[in-house]
């Protein structure tokens, strides 16, 4: 024989109880029971896990996404370096100097406007992969 649970509850879970314990097949004993069981079971652990492994594989996938989004950004500055000694004129002496200090306002202009670039918002290599498609 079952031990005999006595128990205060909602008026509200009570009609529910009550409800569910009035289809046939079922009695109110048995639906608590049910749920019982249920509670203690491993299935409540079973949905955290998998929520936690929804989670982790979305951040995996935003991580991912960085990592790419930081390689095309790299791979963008070494191709422009490149072109830059390929094609760069040869400088010597005092004209390297001058040219040097010439540059330089030019090229803190260009770090500010790719900083302001980079920032949330459209990225530097899809502008230009969209630019390239649809012209």
């Amino acid at each position: 024989m079952k031990p005999r649970l006595i128990d205060y509850v909602d008026p509200k879970l009570h009609t529910q109880v009550a409800a569910a314990g009035a289809k046939p097949g079922w009695s109110q004993s048995a639906v608590i029971e049910a749920a019982l069981k249920y509670f203690f079971s491993n299935a409540i652990e079973h949905e955290r896990d998998a929520l936690l492994i929804k989670r982790l594989d979305e951040m995996n996938r935003r991580l991912a996404r960085m990592e790419r989004d930081q390689q095309a950004h790299l791979e963008l500055s070494d191709m422009g370096v490149h072109f830059q000694i390929i094609f760069g004129p040869r400088l010597k002496g005092e004209s390297w100097r001058a040219a040097q200090a010439e540059a330089k306002p030019m090229f803190d202009a260009y770090r500010d406007s790719l900083a302001r670039r980079l920032t949330p918002g459209r990225k530097l290599l899809g502008e230009a992969l969209a630019d390239t498609v649809f012209s």
